[in-house]
């Protein structure tokens, strides 16, 4: 009998999905209801209640992004059995906490979709800055990890900049939709990314 093929690698990710969905469910209650809620009472054809749908599918973008791009970032730096060799610079807390406070930015605004002030734009601006925060102390520290930051700080400050541009000259729906369409292909590369581990 010859050596059976090693079964291959379960990426946490995986194992986590279940759960994931469950937080993104709980978060997602209040602002689906809130949209729902309205649209019932004046009809899908009043601008604000077209605004609030756009803004939760950014909410719903935004903690979609984080949990997947965390749970690649973690799996790859982290749990691979070739981590350490490849990233033997690295903060475990760091990292936690800032993915952290990321999921807790796209949280505050999921909380004020309804709320007629700008206060939306800035929560969902300062999630667009959260990976450059981290890539910050990253590379003064010289971790390891941090061309994979800057990369995606690059990214998320770009979708910032435009966005906030298409806000200036258009509006707050206008700029939602862009964050949604360049977010589409920031999530396209990173599946493309992972299905390359």
């Amino acid at each position: 009998m010859g050596v059976e093929p090693a079964s291959p690698r379960i990426h946490d990710l995986h194992k986590s999905a279940f759960w994931i969905y469950g937080v993104t469910a709980m978060i997602m209650r209040e602002p689906m209801g809130t949209v729902l809620r309205h649209a019932a009472a004046v009809s899908w054809h009043d601008p604000m209640v077209r605004q609030e749908a756009v803004r939760a599918l950014v909410v719903l973008f935004l903690m979609s992004r984080q949990f997947l791009a965390s749970g690649i970032y973690f799996d790859r730096v982290y749990l691979q059995p070739d981590s350490l060799d490849r990233f033997p610079r690295r903060n475990y807390p760091l990292d936690f906490l800032f993915g952290m406070g990321e999921l807790l930015l796209a949280l505050a605004a999921s909380t004020v979709l309804a709320l007629p002030t700008p206060m939306f734009d800035y929560l969902v601006g300062l999630n667009l800055l959260a990976a450059g925060l981290l890539a910050i102390p990253a590379a003064v520290l010289d971790y390891s990890t941090k061309s994979l930051l800057g990369k995606a700080a690059i990214f998320n400050a770009g979708i910032m900049v435009v966005c906030a541009g298409v806000r200036v000259v258009s509006n707050e729906f206008a700029a939602g939709v862009v964050l949604l369409a360049m977010g589409t292909v920031q999530m396209s590369l990173l599946i493309r990314d992972f299905n390359k581990s």
